[in-house]
């Protein structure tokens, strides 16, 4: 060891210390999350090129249907809407440019919004999650000063769908509230414990 050290001085090089060990090597952290997959497909029910009526105050509201990898609806998924912050567009509840929700049984999520006054197109970005996998589209509207056209929006041809259910405690009435497409008319099916009966109010 003495030799080492004292051919090291001669020849200028650091002398070696002995006994002491190297630094460990750094590893990453365990917790490191795992980048996210673009895997999960939305599609568009309801807002696509719609018009909005700056007179009447009416906005449609946007509706999407989220797949997963094997193009079925996938349950509990996070949808984010995010509108505009400048420009045509609007709010959500509370005066916020983005809205969280999950999807239903259907793999169905909306969000309702109040439009603002000033005319002109705009952009509805829509995120999907559900752990690592994510999905991303947009639905394009238009603020109008004309009165209100019947329509819902351009989209996919999908007869129906579930726009909300409504479940209560045991015991309690479970409403089913089913919005017809292309249309303004909606039916309420009432079921009850004991003999379900169907009717419209």
């Amino acid at each position: 060891m003495f030799l080492a050290a004292f051919l090291a001085i001669l020849i200028g090089l650091p002398a070696p210390v002995f006994g002491q060990q190297p630094p460990p090597p750094q590893l990453a952290p365990a917790n490191t999350p795992a980048p996210a997959i673009e895997s999960l497909k939305i599609l568009v029910l309801q807002g696509q090129n719609a018009i909005n009526s700056i007179p009447d105050g009416i906005a449609t509201m946007p509706v999407v249907e989220v797949h997963d990898e094997n193009d079925q609806p996938l349950e509990g998924a996070d949808v984010v809407f995010e509108l505009p912050a400048t420009g045509a567009g609007g709010t959500f509840p509370g005066g916020q440019f983005t809205q969280s929700v999950k999807t239903n049984l259907q793999g169905q999520a909306g969000v309702t919004f109040t439009m603002n006054p000033m005319p002109g197109r705009f952009v509805i970005k829509v995120t999907a999650s559900l752990r690592n996998r994510t999905g991303h589209t947009t639905i394009t509207q238009t603020n109008a000063l004309e009165p209100a056209k019947v329509s819902s929006g351009g989209g996919h041809r999908i007869k129906w769908w579930k726009l909300a259910i409504i479940a209560g405690v045991a015991g309690a009435v479970v409403g089913i509230v089913v919005a017809t497409r292309g249309g303004s008319s909606s039916n309420t099916i009432t079921l009850t414990p004991g003999t379900p009966t169907f009717g419209t109010p």
